[in-house]
């Protein structure tokens, strides 16, 4: 289900949480540790949710417009640092 889904709003857990890990392996947004949102939220609400990777999600009513920023990886300059990547999702293996 969570492969089907816009973006994943909890009302519990943090950034360690099986919805938050998960939602990042599968790069879809992800509001975790509301509190309430569940409750306040109905099936089939258009809401736009921002993780711009500050302490807190946000989630706004409706669907909002944004600007996407691209980000030249030529002009990051060589490190020494051998770069990794773990993916627990076979499925995704060729989107990176």
């Amino acid at each position: 289900i969570m492969r089907q889904a816009a973006g994943i709003v909890t009302d519990h857990g943090g950034r360690t949480c099986h919805a938050a890990i998960v939602s990042r392996e599968l790069g879809i947004p992800a509001v975790v540790g509301t509190g309430f949102a569940t409750e306040e939220l109905d099936d089939g609400n258009t809401v736009t949710l921002c993780c711009d990777g500050s302490d807190k999600g946000r989630i706004y009513e409706g669907k909002l417009e944004f600007t996407k920023k691209v980000t030249d990886l030529s002009e990051i300059p060589t490190t020494r640092t051998q770069i990794n990547l773990n993916l627990a999702d076979p499925d995704s293996v060729f989107r990176w």
